[in-house]
């Protein structure tokens, strides 16, 4: 039986906890210990109910991060995080404390850069996991450069700066900690035994990636069938947050001839209210049923979901909030498989109007790489890492 420890340490809501669960399921029939160490535990009952696995609260700094500017690379963003070598040394004392009481001999990491470099020169195993955004590239002159930034001589100099910035952050916690230093930013991710992308080529926030280990992304947990409201012939979905276009978009589609079901936890009720042509709910849904039956799949950009939607063949209208999901959108929109929507958009009704025209008959998807990008490849890569542990 091994011991495997499950980490998230960056990052928001819960599709970092949904990308654990195949692990923890897999790894606890198999009859393997598991142990979480997770950022946000009030996230846990809505992807692992009824949870009584060992828990730790994952170290992570609670202060915002201090930067603005927009960022470049997968080394900026870490920087965010743990702006000085006191940070990150605390962080990584914080990561020994919790090692040296669980002892593991797998430890796998979804965004969770600091407990990485905790782990360098470490025995156990280490599995990698996350979508396109959450795992950087390491083949190119740059950890993980983001789409479309502009080949200036001012951005290579940042870019140089910022690899620069955490190799001597990083290396001077290996030195506190007696430990030799790494030549190279990317040996963070190059130590992993394995590395899987739990998504798919088309998705990928940095490109496809030449021989990568795409799995695809989890299988949807049971969730209540869709019950439309009465409207006219076209069928739209929403899955939406907060964001600064929302009453003038809901106003775009109350206005529509439609039959419109949205799903979100934090619209108001006194503005539900102004929209009773709009029907609300606060369960999450059947993705796959509403896929099937929805001409239009709204979204804020969560990966999951526009992949779901992606692999249906259904059109999309996406309004990224923050950078990864922006990334997502323009993968998706570079397709012709949907339509970005700025977040602060004044016209709300013209990207509907889009997103309701693009034609389906381009956006079909072959049902049996479907299939096995919906659960089945992700499973199987799972039951051959399991495979290999020592009994």
């Amino acid at each position: 039986m091994a011991r495997i420890l499950c980490v998230w340490e960056m990052g928001s809501a819960l599709g970092h906890l949904s990308n654990l669960k195949p692990f923890v399921d897999a790894a606890q029939a198999a009859g393997h210990q598991v142990i979480l160490a997770l950022k946000e535990l009030h996230n846990i009952a809505a992807v692992l109910p009824n949870c009584a696995l060992p828990l730790f609260q994952a170290p992570y700094l609670m202060r915002p991060p201090r930067t603005s500017s927009r960022l470049l690379s997968y080394s900026q963003l870490v920087l965010e995080r743990f702006e000085t070598d006191a940070e990150l040394t605390a962080l990584c004392q914080a990561w020994d404390t919790l090692f040296d009481a669980v002892a593991p001999d797998v430890v796998v990491y979804d965004f969770a850069p600091s407990a990485l470099i905790a782990s360098l020169g470490k025995p156990w195993r280490k599995w990698v996991i996350g979508n396109g955004f959450f795992i950087p590239r390491g083949d190119g002159p740059f950890l993980g450069l983001f789409p479309r930034v502009k080949k200036t001589a001012e951005n290579a100099a940042t870019l140089r700066n910022a690899d620069a910035t955490l190799l001597a952050r990083v290396n001077h916690v290996l030195h506190r900690r007696g430990i030799a230093a790494i030549a190279d930013v990317r040996q963070l991710f190059s130590q992993a035994d394995s590395q899987l992308l739990m998504t798919l080529p088309e998705l990928d926030a940095f490109g496809a990636r030449p021989g990568a280990d795409y799995v695809g992304i989890p299988p949807q947990m049971p969730s209540q069938a869709p019950r439309w409201p009465a409207g006219g012939g076209q069928k739209i979905f929403a899955y939406l947050a907060k964001f600064p276009a929302l009453e003038a978009f809901l106003a775009a589609l109350d206005g529509l001839n439609a039959s419109t079901l949205i799903y979100s936890r934090d619209i108001p009720p006194a503005l539900q209210a102004r929209f009773p042509r709009l029907g609300f709910v606060d369960s999450p849904l059947d993705l796959e049923q509403v896929n099937a039956e929805a001409d239009l799949v709204v979204n804020m950009g969560s990966h999951t979901t526009c992949a779901q939607a992606l692999m249906a063949g259904v059109p999309q209208l996406v309004i990224p909030r923050r950078q990864e999901q922006y990334f997502t959108a323009a993968r998706i929109a570079s397709q012709g498989r949907g339509v970005l929507m700025p977040a602060n958009t004044e016209r709300p009704a013209a990207a509907i109007a889009r997103a309701l025209d693009l034609p389906r008959a381009n956006l079909a998807f072959d049902p049996e790489r479907r299939r096995r990008l919906s659960g089945p490849l992700l499973a199987a890569r799972i039951g051959d890492l399991l495979a290999g542990l020592e009994p």
